[in-house]
């Protein structure tokens, strides 16, 4: 799957209404950025619709930084 970090970072930032260049590839989304729950389930929701992807439920707390995110997209 091709797909830029800055597409993902784009849409963690829109999530957590802050500046793209305040994340960092490796940031814990909920220990480095604060995201709660439901930014964390929006992110993905959006991840998936812009992708056209499913990411299954079990999968969701393993996709914490930009980095593991793209991780498991190049493993699709």
């Amino acid at each position: 799957m091709s797909v830029e970090k800055k597409e993902i970072r784009k849409i963690v930032a829109d999530v957590l209404e802050i500046e793209e260049e305040a994340i960092g590839d490796e940031d814990h989304f909920v220990t480095d950025l604060a995201m709660n729950s439901l930014q964390m389930l929006d992110c993905i929701a959006e991840i998936e619709d812009q992708l056209e992807i499913r990411v299954s439920q079990g999968e969701v707390r393993a996709l914490s930084s930009i980095n593991r995110i793209m991780a498991y997209l190049e493993a699709l």
